[in-house]
């Protein structure tokens, strides 16, 4: 720091450094009258700088400063949402917010993004479908805009999050697609003699993530106590890079089985065994129980497209995330409780399993009312 007479008057310069670039320059504070003036405004310069309360506005763009938290941020992520995170930014919020200083950025602008993703937000080569991005598409884009500006707003960049005063389209809830018990039949002996048929037949049965089924270990099932205890969960992005991680509520959970899934298990074991015998060392054991032809787990992104198009020849038309929705709507319209779903399908509260299931429940409000008529009358 200095202080120097700049004509009739006293400035003062100290040394900052951008919050987001890192670069460091001079700052210039003038006007005091005197020097004994300046002098004081460079001490509480000092004490502000020492306790971190002077921050100098950035001047930095909104994609320079998006970068730099999503790569301190990425660290907190599951590989899955990090992927997200940056494919958001790389192609949507930076081609057309990324220019505008973050200091200046407006709702405006996010407002005008919003529209423009509504419209034209679509960067797949999918001839099939239009440019517009769904809701649900662009209101996740927005939340990470949101989760990064209220990060600038903890870190002192900015004074208030823009992203908090815009208008987010309303998410349009689509119906979940289910199989009805002779679709299940149907689809699990046209997949009979495929890799698929096993991890297919485990969603129908437990209610399984995708992600958990091809990461379930032999060491997870228990066939004394006919239990398969969910501890890990198949993350991997790329081929031949086996990535796992905790399931998706963050708590490991157990299923009970019944015989017919520990009979299916056991063949399963037992034709594996065979296999390593023949591959021998070009056997790569991970120990799990739905994998490659090499012991390699699948790559879920490749697993679930192959499953959709077999699916569709079969002449149904449901994702593999909608085997674990057929397994949790038979359950509660056989009257299951909802508590007891929950906890198969490892939702972290059972208001989850309610909402998501909502639209079961009116047949079962109806079974609900005829057995308490049933009931009272039979006390008459």
């Amino acid at each position: 720091m200095a202080v120097i007479k700049r004509g009739k008057t006293w400035s003062v310069i100290i040394y900052v450094t951008d919050p987001v670039t890192g670069q460091r320059k001079q700052k210039w504070f003038g006007g005091y009258e005197t020097k004994t003036k300046a002098k004081q405004a460079e001490a509480e310069l000092i004490v502000k700088q020492n306790k971190g309360l002077y921050i100098e506005p950035t001047k930095a763009t909104l994609a320079e400063y998006l970068y730099k938290w999503f790569d301190i941020h990425k660290k907190n992520l599951s590989p899955t949402t990090s992927r997200r995170y940056e494919g958001v930014i790389k192609n949507h919020l930076v081609p057309c917010l990324g220019n505008i200083q973050l200091s200046k950025l407006l709702p405006l602008h996010i407002q005008g993004f919003v529209n423009h993703e509504l419209q034209e937000g679509r960067k797949d080569n999918k001839k099939t479908v239009t440019k517009s991005l769904s809701s649900a598409s662009v209101n996740y884009e927005i939340q990470v805009l949101s989760k990064a500006l209220n990060q600038a707003v903890e870190w002192q960049i900015i004074s208030k999050n823009p992203a908090k005063l815009i208008k987010v389209p309303k998410t349009q809830k689509k119906p979940i697609k289910l199989l009805d018990e002779k679709q299940i039949n149907c689809l699990l002996d046209f997949l009979s003699e495929s890799y698929l048929y096993l991890p297919t037949y485990l969603a129908i049965y437990t209610g399984m993530r995708l992600g958990e089924i091809l990461g379930l270990r032999w060491q997870d099932i228990s066939f004394k106590n006919k239990m398969i205890h969910v501890k890990q969960s198949n993350c991997q992005m790329k081929h031949d890079k086996p990535q796992f991680k905790n399931p998706k509520s963050g708590k490991f959970r157990a299923i009970n089985i019944s015989d017919s899934v520990v009979k299916v298990l056991k063949r399963e074991k037992k034709g594996q065994g065979e296999k390593k015998l023949a591959l021998g060392g070009r056997w790569e054991n991970y120990d799990l129980i739905c994998c490659r032809k090499d012991g390699k787990p699948h790559l879920p992104s490749s697993f679930s497209s192959h499953f959709r198009n077999k699916v569709k020849e079969c002449g149904l038309d449901i994702t593999f995330h909608g085997l674990r929705h057929t397994h949790a709507s038979l359950l509660l319209k056989a009257g299951i409780p909802a508590k007891v779903v929950s906890e198969r399908l490892g939702h972290s509260t059972i208001s989850i399993t309610m909402d998501i299931y909502s639209h079961v429940m009116p047949g079962m409000q109806e079974e609900a009312a005829a057995k308490l008529d049933e009931l009272i009358a039979n006390i008459n």
